[in-house]
């Protein structure tokens, strides 16, 4: 809780020091003076302070979302925009620059400096992409260059604002103790007077370093990292201006956090999204091909069961939009794309699919296990001459569940399988399958979480996926 006490109209210390100033003797208001001195120098650094986070936080998340939707259109040759958004660029410059005039902190003046050369080097690679005319490479240059500038420049922003609180922390701890050194002083003299000049001179000494104190505290948790602050009560307008000031900055220090996140967040399921909508159009052609052979050759009923196979397969495929699906119905998809597959791999596919019945109801992220199957299927099965098999299974493993896909086909070389550990603990690219699976698992359930593989050449391979027994059955 802050400081509690009965609310009346707030003064200006200004005002509350020169009705001390009148009842004290002339030595008394040398350290009056004094003490002005130290205010109104460590009022000028808040404001200066206030000011620059103030404006820094209006470079907000605008920013980067302007610039990179605009940066889109532009290489995509939207008509919405026809010209390169340099002048946005240069209004973010002009900001930096007139945030360097009033910063002083090495680390702050370090990071306006980095974005400014962010900035800079942004619009090189603007003009770098209007001078491309190849629709691929500009694309790749707004993925590997634009994106990552604005991201980079937008990291600073926020970095910038979080130099320059600490720089208050500390200025609040500074002031706190000069202002106790002075009031001590002051004291000393006021003992040489009247009693009531003396309990005057506590009374205030209290009524500025008490709320002054909670100013600190809260200081301190911002640089903590916590931004919910309790409110403080004072008579006195600087303090007053100081806390709004504070409160304001701790609200938007955390929304510009919090805004940071759940747009990469957003970025990220977005982009898995995407990933796992992807459908190899090789399998549908074959597919497609030989059911028309099963056809001709008067092989309806197989043809029947191939097209009734691959119908559950986009039907559990699309789910009705939805991301997260049961466990059975993902065993469904699975079984049918294997199905289809044993049909034209007859000679060299077995399979067989083992999971309780009680852990079909979990609910998982859509395409966890038939990535693998297929990644199972054309690196191990058709590598290797000769029949194979591909087993999946689940299981209880303590508070988590262990799907697994197994498969006796050709396996690994030991250098391919520790690229792909590394791979998968760095969460580098390394195809649909393996990659889509570890990091949509990682998202939704934590670093703790995701796929661990295991491949000996010549013997097989297994892929196993660990996920929480979070079990939401289907209601």
């Amino acid at each position: 809780m802050g400081l509690q006490r009965s609310r009346v109209a707030p003064v200006s210390l200004g005002k509350k020091l020169k009705r001390i100033i009148l009842n004290m003797l002339f030595p008394l208001a040398f350290w009056v003076l004094l003490a002005l001195l130290f205010l109104g120098y460590y009022e000028m650094q808040y404001v200066q302070i206030t000011r620059n986070v103030s404006i820094s936080s209006k470079f907000s998340m605008d920013f980067k979302e302007t610039i990179d939707l605009k940066m889109y259109y532009y290489t995509v040759g939207s008509k919405q925009q026809t010209t390169l958004p340099i002048s946005d660029v240069e209004d973010a410059i002009k900001l930096a620059d007139s945030l360097r005039q009033t910063t002083y902190r090495k680390e702050s003046t370090r990071t306006l400096q980095n974005i400014l050369e962010y900035c800079d080097n942004l619009e090189k690679k603007m003009y770098m992409i209007k001078n491309t005319k190849d629709y691929d490479s500009r694309q790749v240059q707004l993925e590997n260059n634009i994106y990552v500038l604005t991201k980079l420049i937008q990291g600073k922003i926020i970095d910038y604002i979080y130099y320059e609180a600490g720089y208050m922390a500390s200025l609040e701890k500074k002031m706190a103790n000069n202002i106790r050194m002075v009031i001590l002083l002051a004291v000393l003299f006021v003992c040489g007077t009247i009693l009531f000049l003396l309990y005057y001179g506590l009374r205030f000494s209290k009524s500025v370093t008490v709320p002054i104190g909670e100013l600190c505290k809260n200081i301190n948790l911002v640089g903590g990292g916590e931004f919910t602050l309790p409110q403080i009560n004072s008579d006195y307008v600087e303090i007053a201006q100081l806390n709004s000031g504070i409160q304001k900055m701790s609200k938007q220090i955390s929304q510009l956090l919090k805004s940071a996140k759940e747009e990469e967040e957003l970025q990220h399921k977005t982009q898995l999204q995407l990933l796992q909508a992807q459908i190899n159009p090789h399998f549908l052609y074959n597919t497609l091909d030989t059911i028309v052979w099963l056809v001709e050759s008067g092989q309806y009923e197989e043809a029947v069961n191939m097209l009734t196979n691959l119908s559950v397969f986009f039907r559990t495929m699309l789910s009705k939009g939805k991301d997260i699906i049961t466990l059975g119905e993902e065993i469904m998809h699975t079984n049918s794309y294997l199905d289809i597959q044993k049909v034209r791999y007859q000679d060299i596919l077995e399979y067989s699919i083992d999971i309780p019945e009680e852990l079909k109801g979990v609910k998982v992220p859509k395409l966890t296990i038939q990535p693998l199957a297929e990644n199972a299927l054309y690196h191990g099965v058709k590598e290797k001459r000769g029949m194979s098999t591909i087993s999946i299974t689940g299981e209880v493993k303590g508070e988590d569940i262990l799907l697994t896909v197994t498969d006796n086909g050709i396996g690994m070389q030991p250098d391919k399988l520790e690229a792909i550990k590394n791979a998968l603990l760095h969460s580098e690219r390394i195809g649909f399958g393996l990659s889509a699976v570890h990091e949509r698992v990682k998202l939704y359930y934590g670093n703790s979480y995701g796929i661990t593989i295991n491949s000996e050449y010549g013997k097989g391979t297994t892929v196993q996926v660990r996920v929480p027994e979070k079990i939401e059955h289907l209601s």
